[in-house]
């Protein structure tokens, strides 16, 4: 005989209604003229899906993204173009970037303080690029080398010597490695500023050779930290240090970090020139010190 149950029964057909009614084709929402949103209710649940559907219309519903420029004027350039009343342009010193945003926030009435807010999602940024012969010199300031590693760096570098010229410095490097198994013994400070250092040589089991060896005691090498930057005439101090016989050589650049800073200040000055005295003549945009403000996160 056939077992009825009200109760199972009751919860088939509630469930068979549940999927006829998610079967139902969902009201879709009243959606604007151009906008590029639009929401559906799900109604067995009261979840409501948002569909962007941006990427049909035949623009984008406003201007966003990031372009990435390595060149001052070329920055420059595209600001000009592309910037509004409200676009700040922002020089971050630490991190060697100039950032301008476009769609930034804007002062909507002066006369109740009322703004005008922005996403702040459509940048501009200028990526200065950092100088191989200053990174190079920079890695080494204020370490000791092995005598002939020294050698070979003056070697690699030597159209970066003012003064001495790079001759000079060529003969020095020559010095060390033709004699790179020599024992070191002592380093005296000459009257003309140079340096002589004093080496025993063993030329053959039972022959000694003794020596000199003169090398500049300061010198002055050009160099520029950023790409495309003029160069720039830094002095520097020679190192040794003497111990067992072995020689290490090195070298301390006289403050560097002053001569990056100039050099990203003279960058900025020279933006903030062309974006004052630009073609448009209507917009004049300050180049603020300081990082970037972020893209504003929507609320959900």
């Amino acid at each position: 005989m056939y077992d009825q149950n009200p109760a199972g029964d009751g919860a088939l057909i509630e469930s068979l209604a549940r999927r006829a009614e998610a079967a139902k084709t969902p009201e879709l929402s009243s959606v604007a003229h151009g906008d590029s949103l639009i929401a559906r209710v799900v109604r067995n649940d009261e979840h409501i899906d948002v569909v962007n559907l941006e990427r049909l219309l035949v623009a984008p519903d406003r201007a966003r993204g990031t372009a990435t420029l390595y060149d001052p004027m070329d920055f420059t350039e595209y600001v000009t173009r592309l910037r509004l009343s409200g676009t700040t342009v922002w020089a971050d010193e630490k991190r060697g970037r100039v950032t301008a945003v476009f769609n930034d926030h804007e002062e909507a009435s002066a006369v109740d303080n009322s703004l005008d807010p922005g996403w702040r999602d459509h940048t501009a940024v200028l990526e200065l690029q950092s100088d191989p012969e200053w990174t190079a010199f920079l890695a080494l300031d204020g370490k000791y080398l092995p005598q002939v590693d020294f050698a070979e760096f003056l070697t690699d570098h030597d159209t970066s010597f003012v003064r001495p010229d790079g001759a000079t410095m060529l003969e020095v490097a020559s010095s060390f490695r033709a004699h790179r198994k020599a024992e070191f013994s002592s380093a005296v400070n000459l009257d003309t500023g140079d340096l002589q250092l004093t080496y025993n040589e063993e030329t053959s089991p039972k022959t000694t050779k003794s020596g000199q060896i003169e090398v500049p005691r300061e010198f002055v090498v050009q160099l520029t930290p950023y790409l495309g930057y003029p160069l720039v005439q830094l002095p520097a101090r020679l190192r040794w240090s003497i111990d067992g016989g072995t020689l290490r050589m090195g070298f301390k650049l006289r403050r560097p970090d002053l001569v990056k800073q100039k050099a990203f200040a003279d960058i900025r000055t020279t933006i903030a020139e062309r974006l004052t005295a630009g073609e448009d003549g209507a917009i004049s945009t300050p180049v603020l010190l300081g990082p970037a403000p972020g893209a504003i996160e929507p609320q959900h």
